[in-house]
Protein backbone atom coordinates (compact mmCIF):
# COMPACT_ATOMS: atom_id res chain seq x y z
CA UNK A 1 0.00 0.00 0.00
CA UNK A 2 1.57 3.27 -1.15
CA UNK A 3 0.52 6.22 1.03
CA UNK A 4 0.50 9.63 -0.59
CA UNK A 5 -0.49 13.02 0.72
CA UNK A 6 -1.61 16.27 -0.81
CA UNK A 7 -1.53 19.65 0.95
CA UNK A 8 -4.77 21.58 0.60
CA UNK A 9 -3.90 24.69 2.61
CA UNK A 10 -5.25 25.91 5.95
CA UNK A 11 -8.39 27.59 4.54
CA UNK A 12 -10.27 27.80 1.24
CA UNK A 13 -8.08 29.46 -1.42
CA UNK A 14 -10.16 32.64 -1.56
CA UNK A 15 -10.06 33.24 2.19
CA UNK A 16 -7.37 34.75 4.36
CA UNK A 17 -5.75 32.72 7.11
CA UNK A 18 -3.74 33.42 10.22
CA UNK A 19 0.03 33.49 9.65
CA UNK A 20 2.83 31.88 11.65
CA UNK A 21 4.13 34.48 14.08
CA UNK A 22 0.68 36.05 14.58
CA UNK A 23 -0.53 36.16 18.17
CA UNK A 24 -2.38 32.93 19.01
CA UNK A 25 -1.36 31.38 15.68
CA UNK A 26 -1.48 27.70 16.68
CA UNK A 27 -4.93 27.84 18.28
CA UNK A 28 -6.49 29.94 15.52
CA UNK A 29 -4.85 27.95 12.71
CA UNK A 30 -6.07 24.65 14.21
CA UNK A 31 -9.65 25.96 14.35
CA UNK A 32 -9.39 27.22 10.75
CA UNK A 33 -8.04 23.87 9.55
CA UNK A 34 -10.78 21.89 11.34
CA UNK A 35 -13.39 24.21 9.86
CA UNK A 36 -11.91 23.67 6.38
CA UNK A 37 -12.03 19.89 6.85
CA UNK A 38 -15.71 20.13 7.80
CA UNK A 39 -16.35 22.26 4.70
CA UNK A 40 -14.56 19.74 2.47
CA UNK A 41 -16.62 16.90 3.92
CA UNK A 42 -19.84 18.81 3.25
CA UNK A 43 -18.82 19.79 -0.29
CA UNK A 44 -16.99 16.65 -1.48
CA UNK A 45 -18.32 14.03 0.92
CA UNK A 46 -16.82 11.95 3.71
CA UNK A 47 -13.53 10.21 3.12
CA UNK A 48 -13.80 6.77 1.53
CA UNK A 49 -11.78 3.85 2.85
CA UNK A 50 -8.13 4.54 2.13
CA UNK A 51 -8.38 8.35 2.38
CA UNK A 52 -8.19 10.68 5.36
CA UNK A 53 -8.41 14.45 5.84
CA UNK A 54 -6.28 15.71 8.70
CA UNK A 55 -4.47 18.71 10.14
CA UNK A 56 -0.73 18.47 9.54
CA UNK A 57 2.02 20.42 11.28
CA UNK A 58 5.13 21.21 9.22
CA UNK A 59 8.50 19.97 10.35
CA UNK A 60 10.02 23.45 10.16
CA UNK A 61 11.98 24.29 13.30
CA UNK A 62 11.34 28.01 12.84
CA UNK A 63 7.73 29.15 12.38
CA UNK A 64 6.09 25.74 11.91
CA UNK A 65 2.69 26.01 10.28
CA UNK A 66 -0.53 24.01 10.10
CA UNK A 67 -2.21 22.82 6.90
CA UNK A 68 -5.02 20.51 5.87
CA UNK A 69 -3.81 17.45 4.03
CA UNK A 70 -5.58 14.57 2.36
CA UNK A 71 -3.71 11.31 2.77
CA UNK A 72 -4.66 8.45 0.49
CA UNK A 73 -3.70 4.95 -0.58
CA UNK A 74 -2.38 5.34 -4.13
CA UNK A 75 -3.31 1.73 -4.89
CA UNK A 76 -6.96 2.46 -4.07
CA UNK A 77 -8.62 4.18 -7.08
CA UNK A 78 -11.56 5.45 -5.00
CA UNK A 79 -9.27 7.00 -2.38
CA UNK A 80 -7.06 8.50 -5.09
CA UNK A 81 -10.09 9.98 -6.91
CA UNK A 82 -11.35 11.48 -3.64
CA UNK A 83 -7.98 13.16 -3.03
CA UNK A 84 -7.98 14.58 -6.56
CA UNK A 85 -11.50 15.94 -6.05
CA UNK A 86 -10.40 17.59 -2.80
CA UNK A 87 -7.59 19.28 -4.68
CA UNK A 88 -9.55 20.29 -7.77
CA UNK A 89 -13.06 20.90 -6.45
CA UNK A 90 -12.44 22.37 -3.01
CA UNK A 91 -14.66 25.35 -2.20
CA UNK A 92 -12.81 28.65 -2.51
CA UNK A 93 -14.96 30.45 0.09
CA UNK A 94 -16.40 29.57 3.49
CA UNK A 95 -19.97 30.05 2.29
Amino acid sequence: MAQNGMLLGPTPAGESSVRPGDSGYADIAFVQCRRYIALLRRAIGPEPEGARLRVRRSDAAVDPYLDVTVEYDDANPVARAYAMRCDREAPTRWA
